[in-house]
Parts: structure tokens; sequence; C-alpha cells
């Protein structure tokens, strides 16, 4: 792969390469490049979440479609009638390509979550999920996922008030950071201070029906640093690094003091660009 030079037509330019941007196809170079624009670029912002609604959209219309128990004998035995001898070779390739579709169909994407008040699952499920991320997201990975996604919301949201007075003096300034970064159709659902695994954290979290968005920040504890690792983007001079851990998409970012995450079931390009978009002035108020 190329790295794509920007500059002019850059509208055009990012639209074009969008749905490799989606697939987390492109160069980092390139990554940047995309993601400067955007953070300029209303229009094309609107058009990268249009397009990721839809791709999910499209991904749970496929996963929901039950496989018929006879596809794959029903094609073995369509290409046996209508087989010539010279294609009589394809057969079994052809089986086998049914054989993987219907697997395919029919894995469990979606894990199954623990039950809400099963605190052991709940211990188990996150310690599964985060063994495959390096040790310094395992944090805000696993409070967003024991605070944010194990968790039942009230019907009615707190007001920004009450949020404000949850996060304290000190991180309430967070807020009116967080509200235009929102991606379309979530909203604000919950701003406090919690603790998981003996960890405080200041907890955040926008929601659109069962779709939760997490920021979690974190006082560094000595020696913690992001920059071992290699970032993934920069905006404004702060590293954004990103990893993947099964469902969840998990950026971060620091300041001298305080580690911050974005953690979601969001595509990696639309979590990093929230955490790009977030990491400057989140890094400024932190300090």
């Amino acid at each position: 792969m190329n790295r794509i030079q920007f500059g002019e037509g850059a509208c055009e330019k990012t639209r074009r390469y969008m749905d490799a941007y989606i697939s987390n196809e492109l160069l980092v170079e390139t990554n940047q490049e995309m993601l400067r624009h955007l953070e300029t670029c209303p229009a094309c912002t609107a058009e990268l979440d249009a397009r990721g609604r839809l791709r999910s959209r499209l991904k749970t219309a496929v996963q929901n479609q039950p496989v018929p128990p006879a596809l794959s004998a029903s094609v073995r035995e369509r290409i046996r009638r209508q087989a010539s001898p010279w294609t009589h070779w394809a057969l079994a390739s052809a089986a086998g390509i049914a054989l993987c579709v219907a697997a395919w169909f029919a894995y469990p994407w979606q894990q199954r979550l623990p039950d809400i008040a099963d605190r052991a699952a709940q211990a188990g499920y996150i310690q599964k999920v985060s063994a495959t991320v390096a040790s310094i997201f395992k944090s805000g990975l696993g409070d967003h996922i024991h605070c944010a996604v194990f968790r039942k919301y009230p019907h009615n949201p707190p007001t920004v008030e009450e949020m404000e007075a949850e996060l304290g003096p000190e991180y309430q300034s967070l807020l009116p950071v967080l509200q235009p970064a929102v991606p379309p159709g979530y909203r604000i659902v919950m701003a406090h201070q919690c603790t998981y695994a003996a960890r405080h954290f200041v907890h955040l979290v926008m929601r659109k029906g069962g779709d939760v968005i997490s920021v979690v920040i974190t006082k560094k504890d000595p020696g913690e640093t992001l920059d071992v690792l290699s970032p993934a983007a920069t905006a404004s001079g702060v590293p954004v690094y990103q990893s993947t851990a099964e469902r969840y998409q998990v950026a971060g970012f620091e300041s001298e003091n305080y580690l911050a995450f974005v953690v979601s079931t969001l595509d990696g390009p639309r979590n990093l660009h929230l955490a790009t978009s977030l990491a400057p002035a989140v890094s400024r108020l932190l300090g």
C-alpha cells in the first residue's frame, strides 16, 4: 500500500478511500492524513458516520439470517446434477466453500454477555477479553465493561447538573469538552467517579440503544506510559494509541499525570477518530 498525499481535492480523496479507512486497510501515515481532514470537515465526518452505520446495519442483518441445515447437502446435489465432466473437479471446492459460508453465518459474532448479577462470570469475561491487549490498556477496558456494559441504565438519564455534581469540581469541565465530539445518535448518559479493581476512574458514558462508548480516565501509576507502543495517529501533537480486544476497540492517549481511554464496539477507525478528536482538549484539561 502506498501513502496517499492529500491537499487539493481533499474531500474527494477522503471519500474515495473512506471504505478502506473504515476497514483499517490504510497505512498509518494515510490514516493520519484522513484524521487531519476529518477534524476540519463536518461533511466528510458525517459521511464517515453514515457509512459506518450502514456497515453495522448490514453486518447485523447478515448475522441475523438463519442458515438452513441442509445448505451444504443442497449445494453438493445441485453441482452434481449440473456439472459437466470438466467441472467435476470443482465439486469438492464448492462444497468446501458452502461449508465455510455456513460456518461464517453460524458463528456467534456477538458473544453472549454474562448475567448482570453474576459477578464471578463478569470477572471471568473481563479477564478473557483483556487477555490479548497490552497491559496498559487493561484498566480502561476493564472499567468500561464492568461499569458501562454490565449495568442497568435508568429510563431518564441524569441531568447535566447531576453529572457535574458526580464528577466534582476537579473534573466537571470534561462534560463541555466531550459534548461536541458525541457521535450522531448517541447521548451522554453517565458521568461520575468510580472504582474498579482497586483503581480510581473518572468515567463518562455515551449510549445509543444497546451501543455504549466510554471515556475512561485514571491517574498514572509510577512508570506508566503509553509511549512504549507505536501510535496509530497524532492529534495536535498528542499521540493516540489503538488496540482491539474481541468485540471492543480501545484507543488511548496520555497527559503528564493521566491516562485516558476511549472504549467501544465502534469499528476501529471510528473509535480512533473519536479519541483523536478528544485527545488535545482532554490532555490540556487534565495536565
